[in-house]
């Protein structure tokens, strides 16, 4: 393991219990990355402080640095050199226990992409940039965060993101109204919607029904509003040339995958389409999204 000033990162983080039940067997430890407005939350996987090479995963819409917690094990055991890597997930504000600043105008995309860089400038050394791994909402973050700090981006996987708007639809009008009007626990229903709101012998329904509780409502207002009306900025990223993957499931229908398309044919690269997988492949199919991740970053050392 190098040993240099520029590989070694700050160990002064402070350490916080992880969110809700445990899903990765005791790998990952969590910690706190004090930002502008606060401390957002994140894990790691172990050998943070001297992995000369630093994977940051971000979140999507409802989701958490948790939405990783299952994936990381998988991922991890498959590293050729996992003291030498490390795996990282933060939430970014409003999601979970990480801070939530008050009202739908502190969330802004601007918002995010900046919370996303004070954290990447935390990560990443001298010589050693992110490999960024943006999902989902998370993914308009990525874009942004490597536009703005080139330097500090190794490369960006786009996991089923799309570079347009959905757009405003019926759906998306309906999940606004549903949000307004009946709060963050809209989100736990809607995927579980035979469950109460009480205590769930799954953990990770239970994750998933504290983090509902936990996540501020007007990042949910704020973020429904981006995804449905933002820019693409495909000519931006392409002129970073940073090498970029995208991958999505064979199964996603959150953005037309006619879009996933579009977008690897105008940065000019063949798109990964995950089998057996819907929006969240680090669920449904987590070895063939693992496989996908390290042939991508085995080309770009």
């Amino acid at each position: 393991m190098q040993t240099s000033n520029d590989t070694i990162r700050s160990t002064d983080f402070q350490t916080i219990p992880g969110f809700g039940p445990q899903l990765d067997g005791g790998l990952t430890h969590s910690f706190a990355i004090p930002v502008g407005i606060g401390d957002l939350t994140a894990m790691a996987t172990p050998g943070l402080a001297g992995a000369s090479r630093v994977a940051m995963f971000i979140p999507g819409f409802s989701g958490s640095k948790e939405d990783f917690l299952s994936f990381f094990p998988r991922l991890y055991a498959k590293l050729d050199d996992s003291a030498d890597c490390a795996l990282v997930s933060y939430s970014q504000r409003g999601q979970a226990d990480s801070a939530a600043p008050t009202g739908q105008g502190a969330y802004r995309l601007a918002d995010f992409v900046a919370d996303g860089c004070a954290v990447m400038e935390s990560l990443a050394t001298g010589d050693h940039p992110i490999d960024l791994v943006g999902h989902s909402f998370g993914g308009l973050v990525a874009r942004r965060m490597a536009i703005a700090r080139p330097d500090l981006v190794r490369s960006v996987t786009l996991f089923s993101t799309g570079a347009v708007p959905i757009g405003q639809s019926e759906i998306t009008r309906s999940a606004k109204e549903l949000l307004q009007r009946y709060g963050s626990m809209v989100v736990f229903k809607g995927n579980f919607p035979d469950c109460e709101d009480m205590p769930q012998d799954d953990p990770y329904t239970e994750m998933c029904r504290l983090r509902a509780h936990a996540t501020s409502l007007d990042n949910l207002l704020a973020v429904s509003d981006i995804l449905i009306d933002y820019n693409d900025v495909t000519n931006a990223l392409k002129d970073t040339k940073i090498p970029i993957s995208i991958v999505y499931g064979a199964n996603d229908l959150v953005w037309p995958q006619a879009v996933y398309r579009a977008e690897a044919q105008r940065l000019g690269i063949s798109p990964t389409v995950i089998a057996d997988a819907g929006h969240s492949g680090q669920l449904d199919n987590p070895d063939a999204l693992a496989a996908a991740l390290l042939d991508f970053w085995g080309r770009n050392r």
